[in-house]
């Protein structure tokens, strides 16, 4: 495991670089039959990528994929993929097993082009999922996503070397109010 700095001590959390995926037409393959699987598999066609799904795995299930997910908990698989798919550059995660894999799924928020996404490097996955939760409420409550697809229409209007101002303007108002409050440890 790598070990990243953090506040100048050394920890074993392996460091991420937080990206959002253009998987549009993209070969993704999706291993396993629970609900966890079936909820990936929803999730990356929604994301518009061409979506392959299997219950047994076999290394030729990879030709052409650019994205794997093992949504079932079997360690034996999930060592099997790992290493079929590092050695043919797949990214690929397995649920709830951070053993392995080279990207862990955030839990996202989203309010129509806005689209916010935490993580926990699947150390967290139900605290991710409460804070996902709680971001969603706060954006439909504030009906971010209209708020978002009139600023869009503005930014398409303003000419751009007057963008910064006039986007900066309509924005200058925009705050986030209250706190987040954890629960005392019993």
């Amino acid at each position: 495991m790598t070990l990243a700095r953090a506040n100048g001590t050394e920890t074993g959390v392996t460091p991420w670089f937080p990206v959002a995926l253009k998987l549009r037409g993209r070969r993704c393959l999706v291993v396993g039959s629970s609900e966890e699987s079936a909820a990936r598999a929803r999730a990356l066609a929604e994301a518009g990528a061409q979506v392959v799904s299997v219950t047994q795995f076999s290394p030729p299930d990879l030709d052409g994929v650019w994205l794997a997910v093992l949504g079932d908990r079997n360690p034996e698989l999930a060592d099997r993929l790992d290493q079929a798919c590092e050695e043919r550059r797949i990214f690929f995660a397995a649920v709830d097993d951070t053993r392995v894999g080279s990207y862990s799924h955030l839990a996202i928020a989203k309010a129509g082009s806005v689209v916010a996404a935490i993580g926990t490097h699947g150390e967290a996955p139900a605290l991710a999922r409460r804070l996902r939760e709680l971001l969603q409420a706060l954006f439909e409550r504030a009906n971010l996503a209209a708020f978002t697809e009139r600023h869009a229409a503005l930014r398409r209007a303003t000419p751009s070397e007057r963008r910064r101002e006039v986007l900066g303007a309509d924005v200058a108002g925009v705050r986030l109010d209250g706190e987040l409050v954890l629960p005392t440890p019993k």
